[in-house]
């Protein structure tokens, strides 16, 4: 290779890698909004039937677990008193995780879905189970965390999760998860029954406009 060639080369990988910078940057401008929008975003508090929500869900996602040979165990409780939440974006956060269960299934499986009223709590609880590869215990502790991810490259940023938790935690309810190594991941989410003013979140520098 001449000098000619070597300066060319040179000034190709130097492109390559400014390149890749301004897009990790644009990235992580692009998280950073989107968990900020989670945390700001008007919420439309109002008495929910959340079984309305599970049920839109299902809606969305029927033909794409039809295609994957997911198999839909949906076993809604009768007579659950409203929730008090924006409807929404809680059929985001339960979008997000029926989509990790479906992602959970490259070759098929069952997803539960299931509402339920936990008598000790008095709480309204969506819980969403699949049968598929589970997560591995050192990454359990850090599934909320932005960016984790045990999806395939290219098949998500793990965004979803964090976004997730900080609308519940807006809501003033809680978001568990448990799994198990080939058997399976469950998530449960709660919803206080009460209403009650939405958590809000005091930007980390104060003065400082979003961008």
């Amino acid at each position: 290779m001449d000098r000619g060639q070597a300066t060319e080369k040179k000034q190709e990988a130097t492109e390559c890698l400014d390149l890749i910078a301004a897009e990790s940057r644009r990235c992580g401008d692009l998280v950073k909004n989107l968990l900020t929008f989670s945390r700001t975003a008007p919420m439309n508090l109002e008495s929910t039937d959340v079984n309305v929500i599970v049920n839109r869900c299902v809606m969305l996602v029927r033909h794409q677990m039809e295609m994957g040979g997911v198999q839909l165990q949906l076993e809604m409780a009768e007579g659950l008193p409203p929730a008090q939440c924006d409807g929404a974006q809680i059929e985001q956060v339960l979008l997000a995780l029926v989509m990790n269960a479906i992602d959970a299934l490259p070759r098929g499986g069952n997803l539960w879905l299931k509402t339920r009223l936990s008598k000790s709590t008095q709480e309204i609880e969506f819980e969403v189970r699949d049968d598929g590869v589970g997560i591995a215990p050192e990454l359990l502790p850090r599934m909320f965390e932005p960016f984790l991810t045990t999806k395939e490259s290219g098949h998500g940023v793990g965004l979803g999760l964090a976004v997730s938790r900080s609308i519940i935690e807006r809501h003033r309810g809680k978001i568990e998860v448990k799994s198990e190594i080939g058997k399976g991941t469950t998530f449960v989410v709660s919803l206080p029954l009460h209403d009650e003013k939405p958590r809000v979140e005091v930007p980390e520098t104060a003065g400082t406009q979003a961008r």
